[in-house]
């Protein structure tokens, strides 16, 4: 699956919008070594678009799940951190120490020397619990169904049937001078990439480790991948357990979901959680919902905050065209595209804005593969497409009865056209506050201008 770096940005999946804040990547991050953050962080950058895939992942989960405390320990054994920082070491190879060594005889009264082979010795230690850890692994999935589990045992297995992984086995039972530097040599370099290619492995169970502990950790379940969209009791990850879920259920003719409503009911909380939600689908991990059913996509789409950039001469409605613009390029590359879009054309008037929102949503309910959730405050261009079937009208709203406004973030069929701009600016004291400062002003002025000339002029 392709996902663009504003799309990235928009979920906060690597880096939070706001400073100190939440990331997808830190919310299902359990990993414990640095090759292992590496894994989780490519599975959220490009997780598979492949059904088949997705649900082998799901039964890897699962298994992993059943004996979590075993594959822990395993990973855990194999040392990962330790094992890298011993191939990045900075001592020579033995091969080119050659021309610096005396006589054998005299190696015990080197100083450098007897530090060098202390760190063979670490190194020795952490590769073979490493290859140790790999044939543990191996033995535990042996008999799972799991083909994910299953081909990366298959890796392992050649990785240590390999005669130079035999051989670096044979050379930790023995302590000589020569035996250790004939140990760092081959581990160094001509083994390196073997031993490299098994920390991957390794990294890859935790990541996967990772995804099961957090689904089960929340009590997230596992989505079927579908035809259609549909979720029960779906929620945004990063709020709390009183948050209000949501349901959704949008057949295969439906292509766009236009949600409407006023300011803070809930419409980009929901999208996110709708794309985020999505995103975790394709990782095989569980999602934030009772249950879920999904299409297989091969990009998710976001345009939700949108930056101008005035230097090179782009302006925030510009900014939000050439968006929108990547999109339709999304939508010519990839055979099917979930998109998410937030409040479309602010940067321009009123009339234009609904202009544009039509046209583009006309369009993109045209495209047999695409499926978009487009949020926003211009319900008057709901009538324009109330019988399109390729089109849902939902919308949240407020009770507007109360002092101040209460929001209830349910997701509702039809359109909102409920406005609470001035309703906010008044809940604020926003006008109240530019009277008193008018007033305040006007009053100094009339002070001054009573006061005595020498005064006044002082």
């Amino acid at each position: 699956m392709f996902l663009d770096a504003a799309t990235l940005r928009d979920l906060e999946a690597l880096v939070p919008t706001a400073p100190n804040g939440p990331t997808l990547l830190g919310l299902v991050d359990r990993t414990r070594t640095r090759i292992g953050r590496e894994r989780l962080r490519h599975r959220l950058m490009a997780p598979s678009h492949d059904p088949r895939e997705i649900l082998d992942l799901q039964r890897a989960h699962q298994v992993i799940a059943a004996d979590s405390t075993t594959f822990r320990r395993i990973i855990d054994q194999a040392g990962c951190d330790d094992t890298e920082q011993y191939l990045k070491t900075n001592w020579q190879l033995p091969a080119e120490m050659r021309g610096l060594l005396p006589v054998l005889g005299g190696l015990g009264r080197i100083g450098w020397m007897q530090q060098y082979l202390k760190d063979v010795r670490k190194g020795q230690y952490c590769v073979t619990a490493l290859l140790d850890a790999a044939t543990d692994l191996c033995r535990t999935v042996a008999d799972t169904r799991a083909r994910v589990l299953q081909d990366l045992r298959q890796r392992l297995d050649t990785l240590i049937s390999a005669p130079s992984a035999q051989e670096l086995l044979q050379l930790r039972r023995r302590r000589s001078v020569g035996d250790l530097r004939a140990f760092d040599q081959l581990a160094r370099e001509g083994a390196k990439p073997l031993i490299v290619e098994a920390l991957e492995v390794i990294g890859t169970l935790e990541a996967m480790w990772s995804l099961t502990t957090v689904s089960t950790e929340r009590g997230w379940s596992y989505p079927r991948p579908g035809s259609r969209l549909t979720t029960v009791g779906l929620a945004h990850p990063f709020l709390d357990s009183t948050q209000v879920t949501n349901d959704l259920d949008l057949n295969d003719r439906v292509h766009v979901c236009f949600v409407t409503g006023p300011n803070m009911a809930g419409k980009s909380t929901f999208l996110k959680a709708v794309a985020i939600a999505m995103l975790l689908a394709h990782t095989g991990c569980g999602v934030p919902a009772i249950s879920m059913e999904f299409p297989v996509v091969e990009t998710i789409f976001s345009s939700v905050h949108i930056v101008d950039n005035l230097s090179a001469g782009e302006s925030f409605y510009l900014a939000e065209v050439r968006r929108i613009r990547a999109l339709a390029s999304a939508l010519h590359e990839y055979r099917s595209t979930l998109a998410v879009i937030d409040e479309p054309f602010r940067g321009t008037n009123v009339h234009d804005a609904a202009e544009a929102t039509v046209a583009v949503m006309t369009r993109l309910a045209a495209h047999p593969s695409a499926l978009v959730l487009l949020a926003s405050h211009i319900g008057e261009v709901a009538p324009v497409v109330a019988n399109d079937p390729r089109i849902r009208l939902l919308h949240f709203a407020a009770d507007v009865t109360t002092e101040p406004p209460r929001f209830g973030y349910r997701l509702r069929e039809g359109v909102s056209l409920q406005r609470l701009g001035m309703t906010l600016l008044r809940q604020e004291q926003v006008l109240d506050l530019l009277e008193r400062a008018t007033g305040s002003m006007a009053a100094q002025g009339e002070d001054q201008s009573h006061a005595p000339a020498s005064k006044r002029n002082a």
